[in-house]
């Protein structure tokens, strides 16, 4: 779930980060609207989660007998870590990517 969430996220990256830099918009600014864009479905889950929406491992703790505020503890500590990951890997892809979509060639490398 971390992984398939993180993934996501840097596809939504990839593609709205090729989209501004068609478009002329310099590389630092298209990072930054590149990392909010990919965001948005995760912070949106977190939005729906226990009022919209029961998640699975939670709802499956309460059935079984567990106390709903432990139940709400974890649910709380994996969405943290889904929102962290697909944070994270952005963030490292964007920082990554800045050789291939900068207008330097590809054998510069800065001292």
């Amino acid at each position: 779930m971390v992984f398939a969430n993180a993934m996501n996220s840097v596809a939504l990256a990839v593609e709205r980060l090729e989209s501004e830099i068609e478009r002329n918009v310099e590389y630092a600014e298209a990072r930054v609207i590149a990392l909010r864009a990919a965001m948005i479905p995760v912070i949106n889950s977190l939005f729906a989660v226990g009022l919209v929406s029961l998640p699975g491992m939670m709802t499956g703790q309460i059935l079984s007998g567990v106390s709903p505020l432990i139940a709400a503890r974890y649910q709380i500590m994996v969405m943290c870590m889904v929102f962290g990951s697909a944070g994270i890997t952005t963030v490292l892809f964007l920082i990554m990517a800045k050789r291939n979509y900068s207008n330097q060639p590809v054998w510069y490398r800065p001292v």
